[in-house]
């Protein structure tokens, strides 16, 4: 993954990465030199409210007030879940949806609209129009017929329109039409109030049907992330930020928010700490590696086996496939925030989560079931008094009287052991989902090394370890933040893409390819422009998107390769193949913070306390050390069982194992003893 990132600007120039998560909001703050972390509570009511708090305490690591940070940052990113919590919640506008006549039920496909998660059939219509295979036109629209489907949706209560009509990708003209009609008969006030969002804008897809589910979704989620995303921005600037907001995309680089496409970032989070992860693991020489995001709400999953991360080019939504690439990751409800309960006597541990509000029941925030948190508390593997360095007390007595009651009596025995058999299945969960993402690679999970992130995957990762056989577990300084440490990989980056369906060998494919390339980086450099970047600070690559029976391939032109020799070397690579898209990738490479590395020198870590731990469901609660990792200079070791607190996670080295701090200062816990003989 090699990458020419500019170097970041000193003298007091700095780089802040935010992600918004559904129980935290991480910061990842940098001036190229020194890098802090900051977490705060999301504020689900208001996604500003905790975007500007998170960066307050990223500007006071620096010393300064936040109009005197921002006025000297080079890049704000922003990752966030706002359009995931639209999604899951439900709670997106009534979206009207305009197709061809006859496909009203089907949505070009052979299911029916009876069955879509979140559109109502009743707001779908029909209009006249055609446009063919081969993209000529067959006959227009009626405005007056376009007119009255727009009216009647309105009426119905629809919010926002989606056009999707048949072969756009060919030519997107019809679209443009209906959208001038309304244009062109109502004024602002009245139905121009109303957005329409228009398929071919969305995605190039070159299917009917997944290009209209992702126009749909991109309409369900625009309204709050829109307005979300442009307050934060508008508030940022207020404070002094010059340069745009990029947001994050889940395809694994970032835009400003006017060149950012709702569905683009959805699981933009995670989606990035893989390939935060990538970068880290090319760095420490790495091949094969695992990660293991857990954080309040949820577990990431990600098989790394290379230098880039594999991508998705078709994601399957809310049981809807649409056509916006996105990182690879496997998620499942296993967070610090999954609810632990009795399901017909027998405890089940999520993947309903408490979130941020109200939270674990230890937060004292109103929560009244038992979550995965709780549990460690009770088990003595974190501090009431220290939890994220003092700034939060934790209630354990809530804790207690909440997992007796709902839990203890049910299952007849004592409140710790009711604990320990919530970590117990919440580990089980976590280490079957990892198990079952490295068994299918092939390889030896012996050859893998788990990278333990998120708020609460060093607490559990030698757990996930010892169920996978993996031997290698790595967490990091800034762990707990490490989603946006990923954001702050990104470059800015533009895809921009022409739908073809013909031979690469057939007459007149040579003269498309150079015509959509010209136009393609036309409009390109003006979008760059519009972000601050051009000439130099910009590169390009061009690739041809060959497909031969269901197989496709991506080739990309060498440097000023004439379009005529790469299609040639296409005919060779792939034989028999269609041209399926022509591929314009811009990037302005951005300032990234790579970790120095001092020499280590052994030394065994001093414990500052001793507390009763409770390992598993199998053995009693032992005394056992617990180290500052502040304290831990590189090459400092402690041997399980221990507990290595730091201000915003906590390490579990369990028994059988070994944690050493590197010379980059990540957290090395490595396997001394076979699970069985460790406990």
């Amino acid at each position: 993954m090699s990458r020419a990132a500019a170097p970041i600007a000193k003298s007091g120039r700095y780089t802040a990465d935010i992600d918004v998560g559904g129980t935290f909001t991480d910061g990842f703050f940098t001036d190229g030199d020194v890098a802090h972390r900051a977490k705060v509570l999301t504020t689900p009511h208001d996604l500003t409210e905790c975007f500007v708090g998170c960066l307050t305490r990223g500007a006071a690591a620096f010393d300064h007030d936040l109009s005197g940070f921002l006025g000297q940052t080079q890049v704000v990113r922003l990752s966030t879940t706002l359009g995931t919590n639209t999604l899951l919640q439900r709670r997106g506008p009534k979206v009207g949806l305009l197709v061809n006549a006859g496909a009203e039920r089907s949505l070009y496909a052979d299911g029916v609209v009876d069955d879509h998660p979140f559109l109502d059939p009743a707001m779908v219509r029909g209009i006249d129009g055609e446009i063919d295979a081969d993209g000529r036109v067959v006959s227009t629209p009626s405005a007056e017929l376009v007119l009255t489907a727009v009216r009647e949706l309105v009426a119905l209560g629809a919010r926002i329109i989606a056009v999707s009509l048949r072969n756009s990708w060919r030519d997107p003209t019809h679209e443009r039409v209906v959208r001038g009609f309304v244009r062109e008969r109502y004024p602002v006030h009245y139905l121009r109030s109303v957005p329409l969002q228009l398929a071919h804008e969305v995605t190039a897809s070159d299917e009917d049907h997944t290009r209209t589910n992702t126009v749909l979704l991109n309409a369900y989620l625009h309204g709050d992330l829109s307005r979300g995303l442009y307050r934060a921005e508008d508030l940022a600037r207020s404070h002094g930020m010059r340069r745009p907001l990029l947001v994050v995309h889940a395809a694994g680089g970032s835009a400003r928010v006017a060149k950012t496409v709702a569905v683009q970032t959805l699981s933009s989070g995670p989606a990035v700490a893989v390939r935060g992860a990538a970068v880290t693991a090319e760095q420490l020489g790495l091949t094969h590696v695992v990660t293991a995001d857990m954080g309040g709400t949820s577990l990431d999953v990600a098989v790394l086996d290379g230098t880039e991360p594999a991508v998705v080019q078709d994601p399957v939504v809310a049981g809807m496939r649409i056509a916006v690439p996105v990182i690879s990751t496997e998620s499942i409800g296993a967070g610090g925030g999954s609810i632990a309960k009795l399901v017909d006597g027998r405890l089940v541990v999520g993947p309903e989560s408490a979130g941020s509000t109200p939270g674990p029941v230890c937060y004292g925030k109103g929560g009244q079931r038992p979550t995965v948190t709780d549990a460690n508390l009770l088990l003595g593997l974190l501090d009431a008094e220290g939890f994220l360095g003092g700034r939060m007390r934790l209630d354990a007595g809530r804790a207690h009287t909440v997992v007796e009651r709902r839990l203890a009596k049910e299952l007849d025995v004592d409140v710790q052991t009711a604990a320990a058999m919530v970590r117990a299945e919440v580990n089980a969960a976590m280490g079957n989902e990892v198990h079952a993402r490295v068994a299918a690679t092939g390889v030896d999970a012996d050859a893998y090394t788990l990278f333990a992130f998120g708020g609460g995957g060093p607490l559990h990762g030698c757990d996930i370890a010892e169920q996978v056989g993996i031997r290698r577990v790595i967490g990091f300084p800034h762990g707990s933040v490490f989603s946006a440490f990923g954001s702050s990989t990104v470059d800015v980056w533009h895809r921009y893409s022409r739908t073809a369906s013909m031979s690469i060998c057939d007459a007149g494919t040579g003269s498309f390819v150079h015509d959509a390339m010209v136009s393609l980086r036309t409009q390109g450099d003006l979008d760059m422009r519009g972000e601050g970047f051009a000439g130099p600070a910009v590169t390009a690559a061009q690739s041809l998107v060959l497909e031969r029976g269901g197989v496709r391939r991506e080739l990309v032109l060498k440097h000023d390769e004439p379009v005529e020799q790469a299609l040639h070397r296409a005919a060779e690579l792939l034989e028999g193949a269609q041209l399926r898209e022509v591929v314009v990738d811009l990037r302005a490479p951005m300032p990234t913070w790579t970790p120095v590395e001092v020499e280590t020198r052994p030394s065994r870590a001093e414990p500052h306390a001793v507390r009763d731990v409770r390992w598993s469901v199998d053995t009693p609660a032992v005394p056992t050390p617990i180290v500052r990792l502040e304290d831990m200079a590189p090459g400092c070791t402690a041997e399980g069982p221990a507990v290595i607190d730091t201000v915003d996670t906590v390490y579990a080295v369990n028994p059988g194992w070994v944690a050493s701090v590197t010379a980059a200062g990540n957290v090395l816990m490595e396997r001394t003893a076979p699970a069985a003989e460790a406990s």
